[in-house]
């Protein structure tokens, strides 16, 4: 006799039609999901905050809903988590700072608003570091989030929080932000798959900065089937977002056979960009992941030159950005903010405009250079980062270290390949392609044409098919155990 799988293992496509039907109930599907965050979050801090009686209310009356006719939603009863940069009406928007640790949204942003109408869930604020300025997540507000896998290594950033959740099952749909890999990077450090759409995709109207943020909202959960369907819920143009304007609001389709959807896929490789080493175990797991496109009838275009995209430029775009949304503070709070905030956001190490002028010429050359890129070819695959997640202790300032041996600035040398798109605008995506020989995952990223997310979707399908990552948990979240 075959026995039944844990609810919370459950994909949302799978927990779809069971709960539009009434086969199961959002307050099961609810009670499994928070009971299992319960058990087994510790001290992996996958979230700042979980409203466990705020969420079983909103299942249960989904459930009543449901049982007096009502038509149910896409994502009717489905759990759904949100970094704590986004706001979702009465919970916390701590963005994990001290500063603000006491504060409530008073609104969903856009995007929250439409998983709402679509019947889903909020019940948790994912953690992300402070302000998420870095791509490991601790913050002074909440400690050190820990990764699912391995907890002495870093889950990545500033997502990190949604990459545990993904990894361990808390929920299966989780709503990222990604300014410089910010979704990508844990999804690669945690195994599970994080799309960055393009610009407008999805809209921000939120930030504060329309024209000058770098910052897209994203998606993430454990399948590219669960990602598509979080997308859809999300996407769509709003008329406080500018960028939103040039967007679809139609839905973007899976192939029914994504393997033999790849036949005649033109793709371009690059494993180095502005690094010089690639983990010997990331290269070879990215290559096995090619040759498994290639071998289903994608077929590799050589590259026109060499790939170093000005990323240095993005990090003065995104400085900017963030200085102008919270420097100010920095006079009256800082002594109570992240050393790496203090450091970034200081007065003292204000941009000229000669580097900003400079950075946004760069940032046009990095558009150029991804369109030369992608011109010939449909996607540009590289790993997601260059290296296994380095340990908890890692700081954003200290060059990574691997082997004991320093591979150059953290930037630089472990996640070069995220940052281009948010300065582009292109879409991305990063996949698990499997894992290293300590066992630790590997990411690919995948990135396309501007509002090219059903390809980018559809080769991810494909990997999935041809090296399935889905039913591999951390045994930290304990699937299989009595």
């Amino acid at each position: 006799m075959t026995r039944e799988p844990p609810i919370w293992t459950l994909t949302a496509t799978r927990l779809q039609a069971r709960l539009r039907t009434g086969a199961l109930s959002a307050e099961a599907v609810m009670a499994a999901t928070l009971e299992h965050v319960a058990r087994r979050e510790g001290d992996l801090k996958a979230f700042s905050h979980v409203d466990a009686e705020g969420a079983m209310e909103a299942a249960r009356q989904a459930d009543r809903r449901l049982a007096q006719g009502a038509a149910p939603g896409p994502l009717h009863g489905i759990p759904v988590s949100v970094k704590d940069l986004i706001g979702v009406r009465g919970l916390p928007l701590t963005y994990a700072s001290r500063v603000f640790e006491h504060d409530v949204a008073e609104d969903d942003v856009s995007a929250v608003a439409r998983l709402r109408a679509a019947g889903a869930i909020p019940f948790a604020k994912s953690t992300t570091p402070e302000f998420g300025h870095k791509v490991l997540t601790d913050s002074p507000l909440v400690g050190v989030s820990r990764n699912p896998w391995d907890p002495a290594l870093t889950c990545g950033g500033s997502s990190g929080g949604a990459g545990i959740a993904a990894a361990m099952g808390f929920g299966p749909l989780h709503v990222t932000s990604d300014g410089a890999g910010s979704g990508r990077i844990p999804a690669a450090c945690c195994g599970v798959v994080g799309l960055k759409p393009t610009w407008g995709a999805v809209a921000h109207e939120a930030t504060t900065d329309l024209f000058g943020s770098l910052t897209c909202l994203g998606q993430m959960a454990r399948t590219v089937a669960d990602v598509a369907l979080l997308f859809n819920a999300m996407k769509g143009p709003d008329p406080r977002d500018p960028w939103s304007h040039g967007g679809s609001a139609g839905p973007v389709g899976l192939p029914d056979d994504p393997v033999a959807a790849l036949s005649g896929l033109r793709f371009r490789l690059a494993l180095r960009t502005n690094n010089d080493w690639v983990h010997p175990h990331v290269e070879a797991r990215v290559r096995a992941a090619v040759e498994a496109l290639a071998g289903a009838g994608a077929r590799e275009v050589a590259l026109p030159g060499p790939v170093r995209p000005d990323i240095a430029s993005a990090l003065v775009l995104m400085r900017a950005y963030q200085s102008a949304r919270f420097g100010a503070l920095i006079a009256a709070e800082g002594h109570r903010m992240d050393r790496t905030v203090r450091l970034g956001l200081d007065p003292a190490n204000a941009i000229s405009y000669e580097r900003l002028r400079d950075a946004q010429r760069a940032r046009t050359d990095m558009f150029r250079e991804v369109e030369r890129l992608l011109d010939g070819a449909d996607v540009f695959i590289t790993p997601t980062v260059a290296a296994p997640p380095p340990p908890v202790e890692q700081q954003a300032d200290a060059p990574l270290v691997v082997d004991g041996v320093e591979r150059g600035p953290l930037r630089q040398a472990w996640y070069p390949y995220t940052i281009p798109y948010n300065a582009t605008g292109h879409p991305a995506i990063s996949v698990p392609c499997g894992f290293t020989d300590a066992g630790l995952p590997v990411g690919i990223q995948i990135a396309g044409r501007w509002h090219d997310e059903a390809r980018l979707l559809a080769v991810a399908a494909a990997l999935e098919k041809l090296m399935p990552w889905a039913d591999v948990w951390p045994a930290a979240a304990g699937h299989g155990q009595a």
